[in-house]
Parts: C-alpha cells; structure tokens; sequence
C-alpha cells in the first residue's frame, strides 16, 4: 500500500545520524538505544509506505543535566534521515526540574508552522512514546487545528518507564503526577500504537488503536561473529542488568552447570552489576563485559550458542510490554531461550525455547539451560534460523507501518 495523500510529522527523540557518538559520550547513564532503533525502523516504514520522507522534529531522549547528562544546553540543528528529507532537532535547557519545560516550549513553534500550513494532504502527527512533552504536544496541535489527526506510539505504560533508574518516594510520587499529567492529555489522542494488547485495558482507549509489538531490522548484515574456542557453548545475555529483569537468577542458575566447556557472556550495565562481578570472580566461566558500543554487542549475539532473556512473569508490568530485545535477538540468527510473557504474541513462542514456569525461577532457567545446551549444533542453527526468517519476514519495517497507516486511515482496529 502507498499513500500519497498524508503530510505527517513524526515527534520523536532519536538520535541524528552522525550524532550518535556525541549522545553516548555525554550520557551518563542508560543510552537509550533500543528507543533510538525502534524510532528509526518506524521512521523506515513510514517512508516506505508513503513514498516519501516523513517530517520528524526531533528532540532527544537523553537525561537532565547534571545527573544523567554532562550538557546544560542542548543545540537545535536541521538534519535529515535521508535524502530529501527536512528534519530539525530542537535544542533545551537542560537542567534537571526545567528540561521539559523547556523542551515544550523549544518544539512548540515548530508544530504551530507545520500545523498552519496550506495543504490538501491530511495532516498526521506521530508522537513516539508517552511522555508529559509529547502528549501535552499532541494536545497543543490538536488545539492549533482540529482536522490534524493524533497518534501516540505507547512503547511503554508511563507508571513503568524508566523504573529501573530509582525506586524513591520521591520519585515515586513525581512519577504519578506525570501519569496523571498524561491522562489529561489523552481526549486529544485520536489514535494509539500500542506494543502490548493488554496496555489498552489499562489507560482506557476508546478510539482506533493498533498491537505492534516492535519491528524487527537485519541488523546484522555485515556483523562478523567473534571467534571462540570449539568445544564451547556461550550463553549471551545483553542489555539493563536489573534484578527485576532475571540476572541474579540467571547467574545462579548457571553455575549450577558443571560442564567446563560452557560460557556466560553478559554486557550492559544496572543494579546487579556489582553482583555478577563477584561472581564472575568465583566462576571464571562467566565473563562480564560492562557497557559495550552496540556493534560489539551484536557481533557477540551473532556468535553466541544461545541468547537469553530471563524476565519472568511475576511482575505486572510484564502485561503492558514487548521486551525489543526479543526481536535483535532473533533476528540474528541464534536461538533465543525466554519466558512466557504476557506480552508477547503465541505467534512467537514456536521460534523459541521457552523457560519453564513451574518453580523457583533460578531451578526453572538451570533446567531449561541444562536441556537446551545439551542438543546439537544443527538443531540449535535450525531453531535460530527458522526465528530470524519469520520476523525479518512478518515483522519488518513495511508491514509493521502499514498497520499505523491502514489504522489511521479507516480508523478501524487492527491487530
């Protein structure tokens, strides 16, 4: 499908190209990378779909100075994704309490021209994410001009974004006035994108919406593996090293494992960092690889026997999310080992090993290990292959857009 007759605004916090070291170097925690990829891959299918570029005022998801960012003032510049393209990045004051409003402000008169403009195309603006800035910024177009058409992309609910960066009272009580922030907002939201089905039930949606749970890239073309020693079997698991998402459990599980020809590969960085670099102290089989830049990580999965990711069930939040993980690990090609989450799609589970509910949750991921590492090497490349197929094929950029398109077009619900 090709559809000539929207002029949309794409509201997002990606990282320019070319600009992407700049973000890393100055960022003092948690770089934003799979928001960064999934953006792009949207942005992709958009442009697909609609036969030429989509507009994208950018403003970028990085953390307040000085805590979680070294830079105070944050620079506007143009851009463009791609050739043809007329992007703009806004620049911010920076400090922490100010950032959004600043940042509200910064993007305003941007909106308000493109909402004024003169055209016969339908107007579309696409916000990614649920943050105050943005839904308050569909809100202001709205507003501006009634015939524009709303849309907000809910990767995450907000009560459970960014909870891996502090549990505080304080932080707490900011974060519900947030959520409340955003629930005004939404009478002026005409359309959703949600990763999860069940998020609907939980912020109320009574307009046309969409389940797209991510969009799977290759990623890995032109990616080399790493070389290792034959005889070894790696266990790779990459990303935020909390708690909550399984990596205490993951770790002890693996020890329990007596075979001397197995590794356990973990990057990234969080709360249980300290913990898995004492115990890649006693086991020398598990190597702790810190924060690596994303073209070492890949590499890494490329290579790795297995890819794992340990989040269970027993949280709530594992309703309202699709884990983007999911989608890089088997789209490169290695078998993926994950649980049962509610928030993923049954389509998916016959393109992985899944872990075991029954139990504590480190006996159920040492089985699932023990079993899964036991199988040869032609059925473990059978499994990754047949994985990386069905999401570059079911799962890419174009079809996952076209959903958006056809949705806000007939203003029916698709799934």
């Amino acid at each position: 499908m090709v559809n000539e007759s929207l002029d949309i605004l794409f509201l997002g916090g990606l990282f320019p190209k070319g600009r992407e070291d700049e973000v890393i170097c100055n960022s003092k925690r948690y770089v934003q990378n799979a928001a960064n990829v999934l953006q792009y891959a949207i942005v992709e299918g958009l442009d697909i779909n609609c036969l030429e570029p989509v507009r994208i005022l950018n403003a970028l998801f990085v953390g307040s100075f000085p805590t979680r960012y070294k830079k105070l003032f944050l620079n506007s510049y143009p851009f463009s994704h791609t050739e043809g393209a007329e992007d703009f990045n806004v620049g911010w004051f920076n400090l922490i309490g100010l950032s959004r409003v600043s940042k509200y402000f910064a993007l305003m008169p941007h909106v308000k021209k493109w909402a004024q403009e003169k055209t016969k195309k339908r107007k579309i603006i696409i916000a990614y994410a649920a943050t105050p800035v943005f839904t308050g910024i569909l809100r202001y177009a709205k507003k501006l001009n009634s015939a524009i058409t709303t849309c907000l992309i809910v990767p995450d609910l907000p009560r459970y974004m960014n909870t891996s960066l502090s549990s505080s009272a304080i932080y707490n009580v900011l974060k519900n006035l947030e959520t409340k922030q955003i629930l005004r907002h939404m009478p002026y939201i005409d359309r959703y994108v949600l990763l999860a089905e069940h998020m609907r039930d939980v912020l109320g949606i009574d307009v046309p919406y969409v389940v797209m749970e991510g969009i799977a890239t290759d990623c890995f073309e032109g990616v080399s593996s790493v070389s290792g020693e034959s005889d070894t079997k790696t266990i790779l698991y990459s990303g935020i090293l909390a708690k909550r998402y399984g990596l205490v459990d993951l770790v002890k599980a693996f020890t329990r494992l007596p075979n001397p020809d197995y590794r356990l590969v973990i990057c990234g960085e969080g709360d249980s960092e300290g913990f898995i670099k004492l115990e890649s102290q006693k086991d020398k089989r598990i190597v702790f690889n810190g924060l690596l830049p994303r073209s070492e990580v890949l590499s890494l999965q490329k290579s790795a026997s297995v890819l794992v990711n340990p989040r269970s069930n027993d949280e709530e939040y594992t309703r309202y999310s699709f884990p983007s993980k999911i989608l890089e690990y088997m789209s490169s090609g290695t078998p993926v080992i994950s649980y049962k989450l509610d928030g993923i799609p049954n389509e998916y589970f016959q393109y992985m090993y899944t872990i075991n509910e029954r139990g504590r949750a480190e006996d159920a991921i040492y089985s699932t290990l023990k079993d899964i590492l036991s199988k040869s090497e032609e059925e473990l490349s059978e499994m990754g292959k047949k994985a990386r197929e069905f999401v570059l094929r079911e799962k890419n950029s174009a079809v996952q857009t076209l959903k958006i398109i056809k949705m806000i077009d007939s203003g029916i619900r698709l799934r």
